[in-house]
This record gives C-alpha cells, structure tokens and sequence, in this order.
C-alpha cells in the first residue's frame, strides 16, 4: 500500500498588529507638542508706553508701579508707607478723569484677624447703573517685602485699564474699580466692601492677583456658576483650565475673590506664579517685576472688562463648565451636565472596537486583563518611587526640602525622566500582551476614569474624556492593523500631551518641590500609558534603549540636584529675626526663623540653641534661640474693663494698649477659657466658612490679632464658656531689631532674605482675666 505523503505543517500567521513606526513618531510629536506647549505658556511681549490709547501697555503701566512703590518700603495695612501708597493711587485715578472716594471700614476674619482699612473705590457709570462689575486688587503689603508683584502690579494694571476704558463709549454696565486694603492680613478691605453700599449692584468680578514676580496670567479661579461667562472669555492670549478652579475649591487658596464668591459672584481670577521663591519677601521689588507678566495681566483685565462690561448681568441658569486652552490661541469649554454623555460615547466607542477585535480573533481576554491592568500598575508603580526618591533627596540634602530652590532645573528634570523611565520599564515588561490587548485594556481605562470624572470631578475630566474620544474614534480602523493601528495608537497619545503638558509645566510653580515633583512623575506616568501600545511592535532597540537611556538621565540629573545650590540672591533663603521682650521679668532673646540649617554666619553671631524649637506655647513657628540684652521698652497693657455672667457664660471686656505705638497687637487666650466669640470695636469675629474649622493655634489657643491699633487702645469682648480665671497673653510687634541686634542684622546672608512678617521686635506681657 503506497504511503500517504504527509503534508508540511505551516505556522499560523500572527495578527497584524500596528506598524513598528508608531512608538518613535509618537515620541517626536510629544516632545514637538511638549516644546509647543511650553513656548505657548509664556506671557505675551510687553508693549511700549508708545502703543495705541486704546491697547493695554506694560510700559505706561510699569511708569505708574513705579510711581505706586515709590522708595520700595513694605507698606503693610494701617501703616503710613500703605497710606502714602494709597495717595498716590488717588493722583493716578484722578489724572485718569476719575473721581476716586477713600471708603473707611472695620473687618475681622474668621481667623481672628481685624483691622481698620481704608478702600480706594472708582467709577465708570454705565447705562444701567443697576448692575455693575467689580475689577480689584489690593495695593498693601506684608510687612517684609515692597509688594510690587503682589499686588501693586495688580492696581497699575487695573488704572492703565481704567485709563482705557475712560476714553471709550459709555458701557452698558457700571465698572467699579476697588483698590483695597489690608488683602494680605485676610482679605480685610474686600470684607469691608462686602458691606459697603455698592456691594447690592455687583453681578460680577474681576480680580488680579500674583503669587511671585514672573509667569503667564493664569485664569485660575472662577465661581462655581461660570458656564454663562465662558462664552465672554475671549482674551487674546488665554492660559486657563478648569482643573485650577478645581484645585482652589478642594485646596483652598483664598484671595480677594473668595469674599465675592461667597456673595454668590462669579467672574475671572487672574494671577501669575512664576518665581515664587520671591513670594512675599524683600525682593518683590520692582527690579524683579517681568513686564510681560504685567503686559498679560493687563490684556486679560481689559479683555474681561469689555466684554463684561457689555454683557447681560440679569439672571441666568447656573451651569458649571469644563474648559481649558487649547495652546494659548482659544478657549475650549462645554456644559460639566454634558460631561457624563461625552464619556460615555467614549467608552461605547472603545467597547466597539473590542468587539470588532475579538471578532476578527485579534484580542484575547487575557491580553486585554492585562491591558486594563496597565494604568493602574504604572499609576501605583510611579506614586511609590517617586515618594521614596523624593524622601532619599530630602535625607541626602537640603535640595528638596526647599519649595523653589535656587535652580529648578536638575529637580523638574529628575522627575520627568524617572516618569518617562517607570513607563518605558513597565511598558516592556507588558509588551508581551501586544498591540491589541493594551491599546483596548488602557482606553478602556482612560474612558472609564473620563466618564467617573465627568460625574464626581467635571473640572478635571476632560484630561481623559478628549483623549478617550479621540481613541474612540481612531479604534474604528484599528483592526486593519498595520498604519492604521499604529495612527490609532500615535493620535490620541499626542491628543492627551496636548492637554496634560500645560498642567505639568505648570504644576512646579504652583506646588514647589513637594509635592509638585512628585505629582509631576505620577501624572506624566499615566499620560505615558497612552505609548505602552505601540513598545510591543517597536524593535529591540526601542524596547530597551528608551529605558536605559531615560534611567541613565535621571541619575544625571539627580546628581545635579545634589550638586546645585539650594539658595542664591534671586530665590533666597527665607530668614526673619525676632527680638522678644519679656515685659514682666525684663529677659530678653533673639529668635531665628528660618528652614535649617542655621547658616554659618548667623551662628558665629550669637550663642544660639543647638537646634529650633517652638517659639511660644501657642506657636510662631520653630526658631533658634539665643539670651539678649533687655531694651527698656514699654510693655503692652490688658485692662479688663468689666465681667459679666449669663446662663454660665462669663463676657469679659477689656482694653488692649500698645504704649509704643507699635504696628500690631496679638491677644492670646488660652483653652482653658474656652473662647466661644470674639468682638472687636463692636464687631463680631465670623464663623469660620462652611467646610473650614476655625483657625487655632496648638493646643486650642485662640489668638486674636489686630493690625493698626489706635493709641487710646482697642476695646474687646469675649465670650468664654470657662467659670475661672487663667494667664492670658497680650503682646506687641513692630517691625524692625534695635540697635543691639546690629550685628544680627549684619550676619544676615547675602542669599537669604526677610519673609511675609519680616523681622520683627515683641514685647510681651500676661495678665490674669
């Protein structure tokens, strides 16, 4: 029987998956995207005091801030500098054609924060004078720094528009310039405002705000009913997201805005970030003030201002939107009540695509477990590295323990190269799931985590509704293989860099080194999970030479972090000195404030402690200490003026003096008296807001301070819950060291400078009420 000739065996033919291409184009067009990105996130040029009456410019503007900071003292609420400051926004206004009025008030803040304040208040009347708009900044200080950035760069951008807007046909609605006082010791002169006789006409705001001294205009903040303002929002050169607005609801981070906010007001938050190692020190000066950050701010106000100057301000539907810039050239925004549609379309998109593959036998269900286990892998993977090298930066050296250290560069670089390495690592360990199963497993995720933020998070859902659309749509060819699923692969990844790199760039300005690095690796991590898909096609060299290669230039890098100086005399150390005076046994110490550790020059100065400890029971941060000479000073005096009781309740009323005039007082009740309110000059401290505690010092110190005392005193009630009587502390702060600090003063290094209260002398005294 002859034999049966046997047949060869043919290996099946694999799927096609997608072009072997795809990886390395995709990484060009992120780092043209990234480079994009980043040219499109600076401020505009500044334009020159010569440019049209009718355009904002930098160069008039900056003549006037440099006529509002005058010799650059600090001019901090209630001072004579802050009232020489407020004269010359007076002379301003009026050289404008304006007819400014000085409004006088009282506010407290839920913190127990009062002052007096004097507001600055001008109008362009509008057609209807009913409804008027709010533009605002403040133009005091905090005691250690000029505060040209923040915020007289506010108020000169504010009167060049003021300017513009004179000369101009007469708006619909009433424009209402308010320059305030007292923003910095907690929002005081928009307080006092919200009580004033002009509040009921406000419908909406405009603030101009700065958190350093260069960087775009960001439109960071708006009311939680904005859908009716996005259509106005169109400003020349926006840089804006509805994931800041996000942010300052969950983080709060409050401004002159938040009074408005509270009043049911919406409108446009502006403020630049840049350089904020110079936030609140000596050197918001004018020397540091970039002219293009005034230039942005002062084309945003003006932008805003007509169109809401022109807008209809009656009633409206209040909607929240999502939106974002596409590449500083427009505003793209949608209804938040549409997000869920949106990602629900994506995932449907994503599901059909599985289908069509599963059909076709290119997806298997183990492939694409493992697919859909990628984000969170990647996701866990980069949080854990990424804290634990952070936390080795902070052991090995002083580099990441500052916000802003002298160079940011070796620190942002390090962590977007570890983010780059953790992926490309990760993404060839799970290659071996091909093309198929991770491109559906991680769009499967991203439409997911689109659609659950669209319901519980609208403003920072379209990071992955856009994205997931945009892979939707490209899934519907992605079973032809080849190009066609190396595009499907490329456009979204590039899609998803198009909106992520404005918020990474972005984020070291706003968080500093901790956690901003760390965010910055674990955000950049999952927006690289969008290139997993294409590793697997790529060649050997891609597979393992793009990890190598990022991990060799993080250790570069990180190295640079270890090797540059954490301070220099552009983004200093921050360090106060603080002579206290103990008014009733006559010692004397000088305290150092300042992240350790205490620098060499300092030490040599004085015998001071080996390490800091709190200053006071009821904190004014951790400080080195070191005995010093007693000054004859006056000490502050606590008279109780009366005592009643009333179901149990003890109202005490006393009169708080400094008798040497000094800037501010603090009163410090201790928890044993149980403080239940606080009147100020007949005026009762509010309630902290909804969701907020109020504010306490440790172990439930109350403590009430009260900027520009008068020299009669200041008469205050307190409502105590306590029947007995204990140690209640008053003292006095004025700004400056007496002679027998000179040699302090002079040991200051050239590389740090004052902050936010600045160096201060304290004279303290206790009294039992």
């Amino acid at each position: 029987m002859p034999e049966t000739p046997v047949m060869p065996v043919i290996p099946p033919v694999p799927p096609r998956q997608a072009a072997s291409w795809g990886l390395p184009v995709a990484l060009v067009l992120l780092v043209v995207t990234l480079l994009a990105v980043y040219v499109r996130l600076a401020p505009p040029a500044p334009k020159p005091a010569t440019a049209p009456a009718s355009e904002f410019s930098a160069g008039r503007a900056r003549a006037v801030l440099a006529e509002l900071a005058g010799d650059g003292r600090p001019h901090p609420v209630g001072s004579a500098a802050d009232a020489a400051t407020r004269e010359r926004v007076i002379a301003v206004l009026r050289r404008a054609g304006y007819e400014p009025r000085v409004e006088p008030g009282f506010a407290c803040t839920a913190s127990a924060v009062c002052a007096p304040v004097q507001n600055v208040v001008a109008e362009l009347p509008g057609r209807e004078p009913a409804n008027a708009v709010v533009l605002a900044a403040h133009y005091d200080s905090v005691p250690a720094g000029p505060g040209v950035s923040d915020d007289l760069a506010g108020v000169a951008a504010l009167l060049e528009v003021a300017r513009t807007l004179k000369a101009e046909p007469q708006p619909r609605n009433s424009l209402l310039f308010l320059l305030d006082e007292g923003e910095e010791g907690g929002l005081l002169g928009a307080r006092a405002f919200e009580n004033g006789p002009e509040a009921p006409r406000i419908k909406a705001a405009i603030n101009l705000e700065a958190r350093g001294t260069t960087g775009p205009s960001l439109m960071f903040e708006t009311g939680s009913d904005n859908a009716w303002l996005l259509p106005l929002l169109h400003l020349p050169h926006p840089v804006t997201s509805s994931i800041f607005v996000t942010l300052c609801e969950l983080l709060p981070n409050d401004t002159d805005f938040t009074v408005f906010k509270r009043h049911g007001l919406s409108g446009f938050n502006f403020a630049f970030i840049g350089g904020a190692a110079r936030y609140h020190t000596a050197l918001d000066d004018l020397a540091h003030i970039s002219a293009a950050s005034l230039q942005h701010h002062g084309d945003n106000a003006l932008a805003t201002a007509r169109a809401l100057a022109q807008a209809d301000l009656g009633s409206h539907r209040p909607q929240r939107a999502v939106f974002f810039d596409l590449l500083g050239s427009r505003v793209v925004w949608w209804h938040a009540a549409r997000g869920p549609l949106l990602g629900g379309i994506a995932l449907v998109l994503v599901l059909v695509a599985a289908v069509r593959l599963l059909a076709a036998r290119r997806l298997r269900a183990s492939s694409l477990f493992i697919g859909i286990a990628a984000v969170p892998i990647v996701l866990v993977a980069a949080a854990v590295v990424a804290f634990l090298l952070a936390r080795l930066f902070q052991l090995l050296g002083p580099g990441l323990r500052v916000p802003w250290p002298a160079r940011a560069l070796p620190g942002v670089a390090t962590f977007w190269l570890l983010g780059l390495t953790l992926t490309a690592t990760l993404a060839n360990w799970l290659r071996r799931s091909l093309f198929f199963g991770l491109w559906t497993g991680i769009w499967l995720v991203w439409a997911l985590a689109g659609l659950v933020l669209a319901a519980r998070l609208p403003g920072v859902s379209y990071l992955f509704l856009v994205p997931a659309l945009a892979a939707g749509i490209c899934g519907l060819v992605l079973p032809v293989g080849g190009a066609a699923a190396a595009l499907a692969g490329v456009v979204p990844a590039v899609v998803a860099g198009l909106l992520w790199f404005p918020i990474l760039i972005l984020l070291y300005g706003g968080l500093g080194t901790n956690p901003g690095l760390i965010a910055i690796a674990v955000l950049l991590s999952v927006l690289l999970t969008t290139l997993v898909p294409l590793v697997a096609p790529a060649g050997a060299g891609w597979r393992w030479g793009l990890p190598v290669l990022a991990g060799v230039l993080t250790l570069v890098m990180a190295v640079g972090i270890l090797a540059s100086p954490v301070y220099s005399a552009s983004s200093p150390r921050r360090l106060n000195f603080v002579y206290h005076l103990d008014g009733d046994s006559g010692g004397a110490r000088f305290l150092v404030q300042t992240p350790p550790p205490l620098p060499p020059a300092v030490r040599k100065a004085a015998a001071f402690a080996p390490r800091p400890v709190p200053a006071f029971p009821w904190s004014m941060g951790s400080s080195w200490s070191t005995p010093a000479q007693a000054v004859p000073l006056p000490a502050p005096e606590l008279a109780v003026l009366g005592e009643t009781s009333d179901g149990g309740r003890r109202h005490v009323r006393l009169r708080l003096t400094s008798r040497r005039g000094a800037a501010s007082m603090l009163l410090v009740i201790p928890p044993a008296a149980q403080a239940e309110v606080i009147r100020v000059a007949g005026q009762e401290v509010p309630p902290a807001p909804a969701g907020r505690r109020a504010q306490q010092g440790p172990d439930g110190f109350r403590v009430l301070t009260l900027f520009a005392p008068p020299a009669s005193g200041v008469e205050v009630e307190v409502v105590l819950g306590a029947p007995g009587h204990e140690e209640w502390t008053l003292i006095d702060r004025s700004p400056g060291l007496p002679p027998a600090g000179a040699a302090l003063l002079s040991a200051r290094p050239a590389e740090a400078a004052q902050v936010q209260d600045g160096d201060l002398t304290l004279v303290t005294h206790k009294a039992r009420v």
